[in-house]
């Protein structure tokens, strides 16, 4: 009997021990799925949804800003005025409090950014989206077609700009997450010229008219040929230069950005091509995209119709029955040697190229003068021979678009779409407009008594700036 009761004890007290080991054991809450900062459009509800670990017996409570807002597990962020503002959120129970800090910038749903006509602008994005993924960009509404929207380098700010003054309107949004965008464009102090205000640097190839156009005098140095060349072809009575044989070129800009407008043609060059003699120059381009007004950027080729293969060309079968090289030779390099023997007549100016060639030039072509070195080099692409002979004579045929001294001055095919250009690799580019525009003789072909291929450039113009509207040209 004895024994009964002391088990009998034991079995309370083991119960009793057990219920008091119970009622101790009470966690404290855990705070869990909300971040340390937000970035939310002003007027916006952002519901915050925590997770919250044993919550038995607790309770919550919000802060923002010192001053409590609700005593929910859930809270919905709401604030029309942008900045910055500290939100607290704690748990409590009996096992202890656990307590989340947050900071939430509110931004301004909508912003303005204002620029100059003509010139880049930089679209910074939000500071509610900035941090964000799949940003997309809308425009709205704008007074005038003449702008460009550009995504050049995903990377970084996408680039905008106009030819006319006004409210330009875009919307930007990640998500559920929209703003508008006002791009306001104000005149520049300075009107910009719509024709050539700049030649950077001027290199002919030897040919029949190097040293003549423009006219080379004894002492002259490569700095004082360059400022000639662009007495010729700067502002609006602009003449042209000769660029000599296959790869001479020049490189000049304008003192604007040319806007690249979707759909249209955007500059002109001119040459001194007529029907029959096409003398086509290459077209590389560039932006300013460092800003600091040299033409020192990446270069973009102008995608013309004799890029790849001139097979499309309405004179190819006839070229073809010429005996021309009809082959489009994408990395050309050609060398030209200073001729040592003046006595020569026929073998005066040797010269050689990256496809095993070799031979001479007559005396008729001249080196360029203020070119010290015994010899000068070109790389490039070598577009396919274009001259048709037709009696003593040769036809030089011109390629369907994309060409300098290809047409006539006042033919549509004489302007450029910016939209034509291509990377190194082919690929086309965004571009949002150009600052700077190489041209080089694009043909290496003799023709008779014509003599050698040799783009002459003259007078180029921003058509916007013109108030000239052409629709992009089709093959």
């Amino acid at each position: 009997m004895k024994q009964k009761i002391i088990l009998a004890l034991l079995i309370v007290f083991a119960g009793f021990t057990s219920c008091k080991d119970d009622a101790e054991v009470v966690l404290a809450p855990v705070i869990s799925g909300l971040e340390d900062a937000y970035t939310v459009i002003e007027g916006v509800k952002f519901e915050l949804n925590p997770t919250i670990e044993n919550v038995i017996g607790a309770t919550y409570l919000w802060q923002l800003n010192g001053v409590e807002v609700a005593q929910t597990q859930n809270y919905v962020f709401e604030e029309s005025n942008p900045g910055e503002y500290n939100l607290i959120f704690k748990v409590g129970n009996e096992g202890g409090v656990d307590k989340k800090e947050i900071t939430i910038v509110v931004g301004a749903k909508d912003m303005t950014i204002e620029g100059l006509a003509h010139t880049l602008i930089s679209l910074e994005l939000p500071d509610y989206i900035k941090d964000n993924g799949d940003i997309e960009w809308n425009v709205l509404e704008t007074p005038s077609e003449l702008y460009r929207f550009s995504q050049m380098n995903a990377e970084e700010a996408p680039l905008f700009i106009a030819a006319e003054e006004g409210s330009y309107l875009l919307e930007v949004s990640s998500g559920e997450m929209k703003g508008v965008v006002t791009v306001v464009v104000t005149k520049p102090t300075e009107a910009p010229s719509a024709y050539i205000a700049n030649v950077f640097d001027y290199l002919p190839a030897p040919g029949q008219f190097v040293n003549k156009i423009p006219t080379y005098e004894d002492g002259n140095t490569h700095e004082d040929m360059v400022a000639k060349a662009a007495k010729n072809m700067v502002g609006e009575k602009g003449t042209y230069i000769t660029l000599g044989g296959w790869g001479g070129y020049v490189v000049f800009g304008f003192d604007h950005t040319i806007v690249n407008v979707a759909g249209k043609q955007d500059f002109r060059i001119e040459g001194n091509g007529f029907t029959n003699s096409s003398e086509p120059g290459i077209l590389m381009v560039s932006y300013d995209a460092n800003g600091n007004g040299k033409p020192d950027d990446e270069w973009y080729e102008i995608y013309g119709s004799g890029s790849i293969t001139a097979e499309n060309e309405e004179w190819y079968q006839a070229a073809l029955k010429n005996g021309n090289d009809l082959k489009t030779y994408r990395n050309f390099e050609m060398t030209y040697y200073k001729p040592t023997d003046e006595s020569a007549t026929t073998n005066y100016l040797r010269w050689t190229n990256n496809k095993g060639e070799e031979g001479y030039k007559a005396k008729r072509y001249a080196y360029p003068a203020w070119i010290k070195d015994d010899k000068i080099s070109f790389e490039g692409i070598s577009l396919a021979q274009n001259g048709v002979k037709s009696g003593a004579f040769a036809q030089l045929k011109s390629f369907k678009y994309g060409y300098v001294d290809n047409h006539a001055n006042n033919d549509d095919r004489s302007t450029f779409d910016i939209d034509w250009a291509v990377d190194k690799d082919g690929n086309k580019v965004d571009l949002p407009g150009i600052n700077f525009v190489k041209v080089y003789t694009g043909v290496d072909q003799e023709n008779g008594m014509l003599g050698e291929n040799s783009t002459e450039v003259g007078k180029g113009s921003d058509l916007h700036l013109l108030g000239t509207s052409i629709v992009t040209i089709k093959e």
